[in-house]
């Protein structure tokens, strides 16, 4: 089987083409031949080392797939060979309370396609069966991949942590990325105006074209005055923030008393300084949100497949150019979401 791999860490030139041992399905798996691939930012901090996980090399990085069904496992019922899948990244017990309860983010034996556990940059991945769920002949692969991370971490973060409402203002810092752009669907849906901030003067009309009301580089204009001037002073109602770093120790001063901020990733700084006094001073509330439930995955392909989410596709790309997408993210010079396609 075909695979893109790391037999140690580096620079996107480690990962390489090559022969992986072919899958099978145990009692409770299912294989699925993958049809479309996601590229994350966390493949990138997988790939260099610098995620911290402990992994065995050589290692198959990925954490998206959405592909067919072609082996199913003796005590599989709820799926069969030809059906079509989208999978979750998260690989649980499938028995403790947080499982059990619909809450399987917070399993205490959770672990992640990509991490410490064999990824998607491959034809194809064995997989227990309660981390697929099936999608609409209507749904293609490349935008059940696309939306698995993206528009399933922004629907978590926006809807079940922040609820944000209609009429309300909300920031998303790197509007164009894969997040952001989902981001921009989420909180058009329900009613809401976006502010959202890129890092070149190039995607400011992609951005509007692609929903957002106002959009600006942040390396030109300083983002708390831009927002605070397009408000009226007032500031946001809810910040979605992947950036960390300077972005969250300031987005408080860009908001309005009882606001919400909300963080999704941290690759511009993890550890950041942070402003107690304008913390409580503002009533603001601060939440993180990592990942999405299965429900919650499976209301998202619900939407995608009736029409009302598109995502925003960047390009895809071939297994050989899995480097290539990787200098893409790391450049962040795609606006929307990067994907592989084993079969081109």
């Amino acid at each position: 089987m075909r695979a893109v791999m790391f037999h140690e860490y580096g620079d996107p030139n480690v990962l390489q083409i090559g022969e992986a041992k072919e899958p099978s399905a145990s009692s409770k798996e299912v294989v699925v031949k993958l049809g479309a691939i996601g590229v994350n930012h966390i493949d990138l901090d997988v790939r260099d080392g610098t995620s911290r996980f402990d992994i065995q090399l050589p290692h198959i990085p990925g954490l998206e797939g959405a592909g067919t069904v072609i082996e199913v496992g003796s005590e599989v019922t709820n799926l069969q060979v030809g059906q079509r899948v989208a999978m979750t990244y998260l690989r649980t017990c499938d028995e403790c309370d947080y499982c059990r309860s619909g809450n399987e983010i917070f399993c205490a034996k959770r672990a992640i396609l990509g991490e410490r556990l064999p990824g998607t940059y491959a034809e194809k991945i064995a997989v227990p069966a309660s981390m697929c769920l099936p999608i609409a002949d209507s749904l293609s692969f490349q935008s059940a991949a696309a939306s698995i991370v993206t528009l399933g971490s922004a629907w978590h973060a926006l809807t079940s942590r922040a609820q944000v409402k209609i009429g309300e203002t909300v920031l998303i810092h790197s509007i164009g990325s894969g997040v952001g752009t989902a981001g921009v669907q989420v909180c058009k849906t329900a009613g809401a105006r976006v502010i959202g901030t890129v890092g070149s003067d190039s995607k400011i009309q992609q951005a509007l074209d692609a929903g957002a009301d106002y959009v600006f580089n942040h390396r030109t204009i300083d983002f708390v005055d831009a927002v605070l001037e397009y408000t009226g002073g007032q500031g946001v109602d809810v910040v979605l923030d992947m950036v960390g770093g300077d972005a969250l120790s300031r987005s408080m001063l860009a908001m309005r008393p009882n606001g919400r901020l909300v963080t999704v990733g941290a690759h511009g700084g993890e550890v950041v300084d942070f402003d107690a006094i304008a913390f409580f001073r503002s009533h603001v509330t601060y939440m993180g949100s990592h990942s999405q439930s299965r429900l919650e995955l499976r209301k998202v392909l619900d939407l995608l497949a009736d029409g009302t989410f598109i995502p925003t596709i960047h390009g895809i790309y071939p297994l050989e150019e899995a480097a290539e997408t990787h200098r893409l993210l790391a450049n962040r010079e795609n606006f929307g979401k990067v994907l592989l396609d084993p079969s081109l």
